[in-house]
């Protein structure tokens, strides 16, 4: 596939009007680091508009599980439940969640920007749709990172990451809260504290 290149650059992207500038940088610098490690063939960085929790992690969506009542009833139903499947899918925010995406691609040693498709679309799905949008057929060498928006009036921030290569598919959470202008690891979930203090640092 080619690609255009727009412009040399890091893995960085720009503070928003609502994002504290330190959090970006503490962003900036986690995606570096993931570049720097695992020097995926793809990176997307995508800015959800608010604070999102650990329940998204690995989430798919709502479907319908179908069950059988005894068979004298002769009967069957279904209900809606929460899937966490096997082969990871995208998580299913909602588009007017999604404020800003942006995609680079490893051309040597650096990462450029790259116009390119993206993991959201504009159009709003079923749920049931998204069981289907599996990682895997999106890239084999990819590096997806989720962060969370109005940092400036949260105080806490939010960071997803999906690393795919191969067969494999890492996923991961960390939480940060604000202290005074420093922003502190706060708690993580598929993922230690060590390793994401380590990323931080292979960035600097």
């Amino acid at each position: 596939m080619l690609y255009r290149i727009m412009f040399l650059m890091p893995v960085k992207v720009p503070v928003g009007e609502t994002d504290d500038p330190y959090f970006i940088a503490l962003l900036n610098s986690l995606a570096s680091g993931l570049a720097k490690n695992e020097r995926a063939d793809g990176i997307w960085i995508i800015q959800i508009d608010n604070w999102f929790d650990h329940k998204w992690l690995r989430f798919s969506g709502i479907g319908s599980v179908h069950f059988r009542f005894p068979a004298f009833m002769n009967r069957n139903d279904a209900a809606l439940d929460e899937f966490f499947q096997d082969r990871v899918t995208f998580p299913p925010f909602a588009p007017n969640r999604v404020v800003a995406q942006w995609s680079f691609a490893r051309v040597g040693d650096k990462y450029v920007e790259v116009p390119s498709r993206v993991p959201h679309g504009s159009e709003k799905q079923r749920s049931k749709a998204n069981l289907q949008r599996r990682v895997h057929d999106f890239s084999r060498s990819a590096c997806f990172v989720w962060y969370s928006g109005n940092t400036v009036a949260n105080g806490r921030g939010s960071i997803m990451v999906y690393n795919v290569a191969a067969d494999r598919v890492q996923c991961w959470f960390a939480a940060f809260k604000r202290q005074h202008l420093d922003w502190k690891l706060h708690a993580t979930n598929g993922v230690s504290r060590e390793d994401v203090e380590g990323l931080l640092n292979t960035a600097t």
